[in-house]
């Protein structure tokens, strides 16, 4: 008999060597056994080409292992590059032995081991083409799953999702430390559960143990919700159960919470330091989600779990705490599947040699319009959409369609001139790459099309913003030392063309009667001597958009944009700092203090009351006649500092560690906090936040001129010139130098700005 459900995840079985198959239907979800899947390796060898080795032979060898379950001979791509298939063994291990026996593939002569990477749950998604969270057909006896097909299409952009169960934990510890240790007993655990809090707090710790545990099977929750639980949460929860011998089942399948110590790891990642926990605390049955940082590493909200699940074919835990970068690695390992070409163990497409002069031709990234400092009038902002990941669909760039050669044997016809560069893009057959890209592209867009019609707008702007998360890091991934298909030639084949298109944009708006005031990359300000006319503005998006082939629109036109000046050199304006506001009242502001994630929340208050003034003037001479009320509430926050009328918690700045503490040679405030932190028993690490309070920034003492958060006391007291400063300064980055330079802000009559305004 054939049933319908959904599956919400798998994990593998050792003992049984199968897949269990968290199926829910009719409100409950079971696990179900599926010992029909075998996971697959694939190897180039040597010995495929030995004469004096049969294939019966080599598959009399390789069976000999105890872990392989079955060999045969097929034919793929074990390149991107290939033109045509070679012959390569398939290897079906035992379900959760694939690295034991890749590592015993690999002693083969001049063995290449594929697909060695991909755990056996993903790999039975790929090739099943299955999901979590998708509907699925299947027929079972008793427990036990033998046939299933999904019912759901990946590339469908609306879908149903089941109704899950989810709970969140938060667990506080009874201590007098400043930093609680693990042998600190719990003082009560707190459940959040359909918008209510249990609160566990029985006459004992075994008690509030027990508690927990009949709160779990009491509510049988599909998704568990904690903060910092692969950290630390859980392997505290593990020594306390020890402690109490108490036995404490978060997986369905009553397998007993057991979390040990693991190192973390801290790596570079997109300019920033990253911070990783060395535990992954995941369940059998039930969903471990850990919001301690914004993950998409890890998508905000379930429904952007679900969207990574159908992208990459993970599983529902993997995706929750994969980057960005794994995610676009995932989704090319499907491509690559679908076009028979084998997932190589390491980057095999290496960079071309090229002399410095080609170097500097080509390593140019991408176009950038310098602006000039000032308050601009009649500005409309325009920008592309994903140019970048549109680039790399729509003209077919992927390594395999880099052509180097100077010579086409095919004619030129398909032909795809890079400019400024040596080398071609060929559009005989689809780059995998491109061919990756293609879905999310259409899928984001039609998330942004139910969000405009109004359709279970919070949902589908969750997945809309997941998907911009994996279109933002496809460029990047590109030309990623380790991206599998990554390749640098592809990497500057997009910069070259998306600097073409810019061009192209600023002259078609030129011709329009636009000035360029600012772009950057795929946006654009441009500006018109007097008012803007809507409709010639939506002409000039419509003409670019045919003229390049990538959707330009507008984002909205501006009473007034100011671009600040530069602290260093006035004269100059930093590229990423804007402000300004649209027609319709709406405030837009990029790089200053309220957009800043390292300010405190009292200078962001200040810049957002003195922005709030600015904004009252309908023009540039609104604007500037309101310079002098906006510096009086500079001041009114400057003298509730002096007064020590501030709450400490509005002042607490923050600092991202970009090495271990004692690597730190300066003395920073986030090296002299991180020291504090360490000597007070805190194990911190690179790529992890620390919190402080200027405490007395001219103090000869570097460890007396901020104090971290944690290590606070009722006798603490702030530096309130420190923080006076940090809000003259807020407002001096809303002013551009030279109006700035003509005010004398320190005295009781501000003189006008009349030169200016006339």
């Amino acid at each position: 008999m054939k049933k319908q459900g959904w599956l919400l995840d798998a994990n593998v079985d050792h003992d049984r060597e199968a897949l269990i198959l968290w199926i829910k239907r009719n409100g409950r979800t079971q696990g179900y056994v599926y010992d029909k899947f075998k996971p697959a390796l694939f190897v180039h060898t040597s010995l495929l080409d030995a004469e004096e080795w049969t294939d019966q032979r080599l598959f009399h060898t390789i069976r000999e292992h105890s872990h392989v379950a079955g060999v045969d001979i097929v034919r793929k791509y074990t390149s991107v590059y290939d033109e045509e298939k070679s012959r390569v063994l398939r290897v079906f291990t035992d379900v959760g032995q694939q690295r034991e026996v890749a590592r015993d593939l690999e002693k083969l002569p001049d063995a290449v081991v594929y697909h060695a990477e991909i755990g056996p749950v993903q790999q039975f998604f790929l090739t099943e083409e299955i999901f979590a969270f998708g509907r699925i057909e299947f027929e079972s006896e008793g427990e036990r799953v033998t046939a299933l097909k999904c019912l759901d299409n990946r590339e469908d952009a609306e879908y149903d999702i089941p109704d899950l169960e989810e709970i969140g934990i938060e667990v506080y510890v009874a201590s007098g430390r400043v930093f609680p240790r693990l042998e600190d007993p719990i003082s009560h655990i707190e459940v959040y559960h359909q918008g209510r809090i249990i609160k566990l707090r029985e006459r004992t710790e075994k008690e509030t143990l027990l508690s927990l545990q009949n709160a779990i099977d009491t509510i049988d929750p599909d998704i568990i919700v904690s903060r910092g639980g692969d950290d630390h949460v859980f392997r505290y929860l593990t020594l306390r159960a020890k402690v109490n011998e108490v036995e404490l089942v978060f997986s369905r399948d009553s397998t007993p919470l057991n979390v040990t110590y693991r190192e973390p790891t801290s790596f570079w990642q997109y300019n920033q330091i990253v911070y990783r926990s060395g535990n992954q605390v995941m369940f059998n049955g039930r969903i471990h989600i850990d919001r301690s940082d914004s993950k998409f590493r890890g998508p905000s909200g379930i429904e952007g779990v679900i969207e990574g699940c159908r992208l990459a074919f993970a599983p529902p835990q993997r995706v929750a705490r994969m980057s960005i970068g794994s995610v676009n690695a995932s989704v090319q390992f499907y491509t690559a599947h679908q076009m028979d070409v084998l997932i190589p163990p390491v980057k095999r497409n290496p960079e071309f040699l090229k002399s410095i002069n080609e170097l500097a031709n080509i390593d140019r990234g991408g176009l950038i319009f310098q602006p000039r400092p000032d308050i601009y009038e009649h500005v409309a902002e325009v920008d592309f959409s994903s140019m970048y990941p549109t680039l790399m669909v729509t003209r077919n760039i992927s390594p395999e369609t880099i052509c180097m050669r100077m010579d086409c044997p095919y004619d030129y016809k398909y032909c795809i001139e890079v400019p400024e560069l040596n080398f071609r893009l060929c559009n005989r057959k689809r780059g995998l790459i491109a061919k990756s890209l293609e879905l999310v592209v259409r899928k984001r867009n039609e998330f942004k099309r139910l969000i405009a019609e109004g359709e279970d707008t919070e949902k589908y702007a969750i997945m809309q913003n997941t998907l911009k998360g994996v279109l933002v890091s496809c460029f990047g991934y590109l030309g990623f030392k380790n991206a599998k298909f990554g390749r640098v030639e592809a990497h500057t084949a997009v910069c070259a063309l998306a600097r073409e298109v810019l061009l192209k944009t600023q002259e078609i708006g030129q011709e329009m009667g636009f000035q360029t005031v600012h772009g950057i990359v795929d946006s654009l300000w441009v500006k018109t001597e007097n008012e803007i006319d809507f409709d010639h503005v939506q002409e000039f998006c419509r003409r670019v958009s045919k003229a390049v082939d990538i959707d330009m629109s507008l984002k909205g036109v501006y009473r007034w944009m100011v671009i600040p000046s530069s602290r260093l050199h006035p004269s100059i304006a930093p590229l990423n700092r804007y402000y300004g506001v649209y027609q319709n009242g709406a405030i837009k502001t990029r790089g200053i203090e309220t957009r800043r994630r390292d300010t405190c929340l009292y200078v962001g208050d200040c810049q957002s009351e003195m922005i709030k003034i600015l904004a009252k003037g309908r023009d540039k001479e609104g604007f500037l006649e309101r310079i002098p009320k906006a510096y009086s509430v500079c001041k009114e926050f400057s003298a509730k500092l002096r007064e020590e009328d501030v709450d400490l918690r509005d002042l607490v700045l923050h600092s991202r560690l970009t090495r271990e503490p004692y690597e730190y040679q300066t003395t920073s405030r986030a090296a002299m906090v991180a020291k504090q932190l360490v000597e007070s028993g805190r194990e911190i690490h690179a790529g992890q936040k620390v919190r402080y309070i200027l405490t007395d920034t001219k103090s000869p003492n570097p460890l007396r001129r901020a104090k971290a958060v944690e290590l606070l006391d009722d006798s603490a007291t702030y530096d309130s010139d420190a923080y006076e400063e940090l809000c003259k300064r807020a407002f001096e980055n809303l002013i551009p130098a030279k109006y700035l330079n003509a005010l004398s802000l320190d005295e009781k009559q501000l003189p006008s700005l009349k030169p200016f305004i006339q």
